[in-house]
């Protein structure tokens, strides 16, 4: 135990256990990734260990240890792989399928735009990799561009399961505290309400979003600012930003983005489903055909919303002129008018008075 209490995170050995390790590759949300050789299989993995000074920590130790479990439970071609898990001389660790590659994140900062054809295939693969897990009740819920790993070869994997949640049986929620990443959080996450499949929707839609236009929907200064528009603020339509996104996948991103849990797809097969009507050529900024989907019906009324809000913000003449209402808001907004035809008035009331006298 001293030995563990003086190693710092510097001194990791050249090897742990069966592994030899080769160089740090990452950081993860619980521990720092090595590229490492498992002998005498002399098979090339990512090594995942935690922190000495959070080995320490029975919360990080447990999460950890959860990881583990939840990747060694989703054996899928689009979520990573573990190998092994154990611990040598104080260190846990976990090995993972190694990834010769990129991340999302990254393969979206290098890239001005991402083609539509790419986006809506990587959209399919990283659902198709929820849908595994949520299957095996387990979930995410750190959906985010920097846990999606891309293949050279184009193929997407789901990683770092560090803040995931195992279910036993079919009773997929729990309550706890906002853990996550801000700009990807559910708004129940962001207000630490109970989670099920739901906030994986949520986040896969901020997810998408960003792909189409290279910055997630809600940002701000520090992490409550952002929280308090997840649960507060609408975004706005990809199609503001880029003008290329296709009818389709707006009204699917958008309707994954939903404040209520219940307004959004029902599982991620239904997503999926949608996925795969999405006509890359219908572009949101030209009249489409009707789209016979739930998705068109909870879409037209998010559009309906906004149109109907700008409206009253930029048509307050739509008011009565009978109200006391109306008034107000004309002379907030016409102040400065208002106070110069005073003025004339009073400079002509003052003439007038001056001539009869």
């Amino acid at each position: 135990m001293n030995m563990l209490k003086n190693r710092t995170a510097e001194s990791i050995p050249s090897r742990i256990g069966h592994y030899r390790i080769l160089n740090k590759v990452g950081k993860g949300g619980m521990g720092d990734i090595y590229r490492a050789i498992q002998e005498p299989l002399n098979r090339v993995v990512a090594l995942k260990i935690l922190p000495p000074q959070l080995s320490r920590d029975d919360e990080f130790a447990k999460r950890f240890e959860i990881e583990a479990k939840a990747i060694s439970l989703l054996q899928h071609q689009n979520i990573v792989s573990c190998f092994d898990y154990g611990e040598d001389d104080g260190l846990r660790f976990f090995a993972m399928q190694f990834v010769d590659g990129t991340d999302l994140g990254r393969h979206i900062a290098e890239n001005k735009m991402l083609p539509i054809a790419e986006i809506v295939d990587l959209s399919k693969q990283i659902c198709r990799g929820l849908r595994y897990a949520h299957s095996c009740n387990v979930i995410h819920r750190d959906i985010k561009p920097q846990n999606i790993l891309l293949e050279k070869n184009g193929v997407a994997r789901i990683s770092d399961f560090g803040i995931a949640k195992i279910f036993s049986g079919t009773n997929i929620t729990m309550t706890g505290s906002a853990v996550g990443t801000p700009e990807y959080m559910s708004p129940e996450q962001a207000q630490g309400k109970p989670l099920d499949v739901q906030t994986d929707i949520y986040s896969l839609g901020i997810l998408m979003y960003e792909m189409l236009t290279r910055h997630p929907p809600f940002t701000g200064n520090n992490p409550m600012a952002v929280a308090y528009k997840q649960v507060h603020e609408l975004p706005a339509p990809p199609s503001l930003k880029r003008k290329d996104t296709p009818k389709r996948l707006e009204l699917i991103i958008l309707k994954a983005l939903k404040k209520d849990k219940r307004d959004r797809y029902s599982s991620i097969e239904e997503l999926l489903d949608h996925l795969d009507s999405v006509n890359i050529e219908d572009k949101a900024a030209r009249s489409t055909t009707k789209l016979k989907s739930a998705v068109q019906n909870e879409a037209q009324e998010f559009d309906r919303r906004i149109t109907d809000r700008r409206s009253s913000s930029r048509n307050p003449g739509k008011k009565s002129a009978l109200s006391g209402n109306y008034w107000v808001v004309m002379f907030k907004m016409q102040w400065l008018t208002w106070l110069m035809l005073s003025a004339v008035g009073a400079g002509l009331i003052y003439h007038i008075l001056k001539h009869h006298s």
